[in-house]
């Protein structure tokens, strides 16, 4: 028998109610993680892009991530957008691998890659000749100590592909400047549209911090 009367209204709360709960939860969250985003994208000089981090939340809101299965979450979220599990699996292990090393938030990392290579094909290239899932160039190979050239590799591309990302972030002011110069767009017109890059990248940072942060909410076995 349940006898805490808080626990008994929660229980049979209407369901639209419990809806309109859940709904305004995930709404504020959005708002926040979009928020602390946007403030990391502003601070001069970035040294450890976390936008995640910015968040001051309760802990039965936001627990942090344990390392040993930070890959395994972030593998479950990259299976929404690509069918090869085994993909998934090299991709998130490999970026959690680099943003370690460079210090920079897998989240952001996963927002590029999912701005560079919507799909996750590794054997992606683009009319300019970026190859991989974060569309680097041919001159940057075997530049960056990453063990391989073959920008093919899923490894060897995104240790590329975070090491220039983190150099970018090293000297530009802020992190637009650094995800602008990223995508090539220093003056705002080397590629089309690619004033509109900071913003769909962190769209998709913040979609993947959302992402994660439900895996973690959800029960456990």
């Amino acid at each position: 028998m349940i006898t805490n009367r808080s626990r008994v209204e929660q229980l049979y709360r209407p369901r639209w109610r419990r809806h309109l709960h859940d709904a305004l939860h995930g709404i504020g969250l959005t708002v926040l993680l979009a928020a602390g985003t946007v403030w990391t994208v502003n601070q001069p000089h970035p040294v450890y892009t976390l936008p995640a981090e910015l968040l001051s939340l309760p802990a039965a809101v936001i627990s942090p991530p344990r390392p040993n299965d930070q890959s395994l979450r972030l593998s479950q979220v990259l299976r929404r957008y690509t069918r090869n599990g085994e993909v998934a699996d090299r991709i998130a292990a490999a970026v959690v691998r680099e943003g370690a090393r460079n210090k920079i938030d897998p989240a952001l990392l996963i927002g590029v890659m999912l701005v560079e290579s919507a799909d996750l094909n590794p054997r992606a290239r683009s009319f300019v000749g970026a190859r991989g899932l974060m569309q680097v160039m041919p001159f940057h190979a075997g530049r960056w100590r990453c063990g391989s050239s073959d920008l093919y590799d899923i490894e060897t591309n995104i240790c590329h592909g975070v090491s220039v990302l983190a150099d970018n972030i090293k000297r530009a002011p802020d992190l637009r400047t650094a995800l602008q110069r990223y995508n090539g767009c220093v003056r705002g017109k080397n590629t089309p549209n690619c004033h509109t890059y900071t913003g769909r990248v962190l769209r998709a940072t913040t979609n993947t911090s959302l992402q994660m942060m439900a895996i973690d909410a959800r029960p456990a076995g």
